[in-house]
């Protein structure tokens, strides 16, 4: 979508009779960033139809500089909440020394420094509410979940939708047990997903899917700088700056933690099977320590075949290698849904995946379809020598049969178009239509029989 620049336009928009503020409640929102989070609610607030809501970011400052013009600044009892214009999006930062936090924006250990930030974060967006002038407040996950009790005296319908499950940290998993049970409706992000983890979505009978998507005007190769040579050519240049050889080459782009994102996995099944195989092998983010270790380890032990890019990589950097890589790896042990498929598939680097949620969702296809031409690859999770396999097979496929990888290709690109970010807001509009326009908005929807006294479904007609 289009920025509004004129500020007349965005009164006039902001005044229109029957346009709905809707506040997303978050931690994230770019480029106060640590993952997929602030991609999807950053490409939510933009794709959503503006003569019909205006959306209106709330987040903790996490001690970040805020890049866009500012607005007004208000000094309430317990924070200062600054407001600022983001193109078509209201943002609202607020600060205290908890929630700046240090510059962090998940402080750990959750069960000290986590849940103090994340009680103090809905406990200030509750003082805020009354200037925040919102008809619906959207949490994305449940860490703004002490304004509820708030938001349901001044009768606010909310939207709540899980993005991730968090029973590591049991703080988080109660504040999402009690959103679950007050928010109007709840959504999550894949049908696999709410499949997986049944034993907390089955609380409520009206559990809807929305799957994220992405902004396919920037996750395009029409933005990159004019190669002659095209895909080819990028791969050449990428790996003569890594100083790696000519041939197949895969990348693991995220976050390196021990839970979720199975980096290990992939470490193993070099280790154990692909050393000396012919393909590169690039690691490209941060996170533990340990797994970081291994991986420079790895690079250095392989100086021909593995490179490690040690840091977070910004989304304009992550779309120049998505698109000068052959393959990209995602091998995680769960994944609710995982934006970083979406965006290998849209920049045409075919995705090796493990075989959960969003990941299995999204790399679903028809058993008709010629094997050397799918979208994509799925391996079982936590299996190093299937993955293993799997890169084997797709390296040999490269050099075999680039037609077919080229079919493959465009079989990629043309998956990710039915996750473009304006489908997911035209669901979220739907949803948003229905709860607006119920006559009766119920304090806590959908709760099954079991759960408490026996009740009508509460799903938005």
């Amino acid at each position: 979508m289009r920025e509004l620049r004129d500020p007349r336009e965005r009164r006039e928009l902001r005044e229109a009779p029957g346009r709905a503020r809707v506040a997303m409640l978050t931690c994230e929102f770019d480029p106060i960033r640590c993952g997929g989070l602030a991609t999807m609610v950053t490409a939510l607030c933009r794709a959503l139809d503006p003569a019909r809501f205006q959306p209106v970011v709330v987040l903790p400052r996490s001690g970040h500089a805020a890049p866009w013009p500012h607005v007004e600044q208000r000094r309430l009892l317990y924070c200062v909440a600054d407001r600022y214009q983001a193109g078509g999006t209201e943002v609202w930062l607020l600060s205290n020394p908890l929630l700046d936090s240090e510059g962090v924006i998940y402080p750990e250990p959750y069960d000290h420094a986590g849940i103090k930030k994340t009680d103090e974060f809905g406990e200030r967006v509750a003082e805020l509410l009354g200037a925040l002038d919102a008809q619906l407040l959207h949490l994305h996950d449940a860490y703004a979940y002490k304004c509820l009790y708030e938001a349901r005296r001044l009768g606010l319908p909310t939207a709540l939708t899980i993005h991730r499950l968090h029973e590591d940290e049991p703080p988080l998993a109660f504040a999402e047990m009690a959103s679950a049970r007050l928010a109007t409706v709840m959504t999550t992000v894949s049908d696999a997903y709410r499949e997986e983890r049944d034993d907390f979505f089955s609380i409520r009978s009206d559990v809807q899917v929305i799957p994220n998507g992405i902004d396919l005007d920037f996750w395009s190769e029409d933005l990159l700088p004019p190669e002659p040579s095209g895909r080819a050519g990028r791969r050449r240049r990428l790996i003569r700056g890594l100083e790696l050889p000519d041939r197949p080459t895969f990348a693991f782009v995220g976050r390196f933690d021990r839970d979720q994102k199975g980096v290990d996995v992939l470490l193993d099944a070099h280790q154990g099977h692909l050393r000396g195989a012919p393909l590169n092998l690039i690691f490209a983010g941060e996170g533990d320590r340990a797994l970081a270790e291994r991986a420079a380890a790895a690079a250095a032990a392989a100086g021909d075949q593995v490179r490690l890019l040690h840091r977070t990589l910004p989304p304009d950097e992550v779309r120049a290698l998505l698109a000068a890589v052959d393959f990209a790896v995602i091998p995680s042990r769960y994944e609710p849904f995982g934006l970083i498929l979406i965006e290998a598939l849209a920049m045409g680097a075919i995705p090796i995946a493990s075989r959960v949620g969003g990941l299995r969702d999204v790399l679903a296809v028809d058993a008709a379809q010629p094997e050397a031409t799918r979208p994509g690859r799925c391996f079982e999770a936590g299996d190093a020598a299937g993955l293993a396999a799997a890169m084997q097979e797709m390296a040999g496929l490269a050099l075999a049969a680039p037609d077919a990888m080229d079919k493959a290709r465009r079989a990629a690109r043309a998956r990710a178009e039915a996750y473009s970010a304006r489908r997911m807001a035209a669901r979220y509009e739907a949803l948003y239509g229905a709860i607006l326009g119920a006559r009766a908005l119920p304090s806590a929807g959908g709760l099954r029989p079991e759960a408490g006294p026996a009740r009508p479904s509460r799903r938005p007609e």
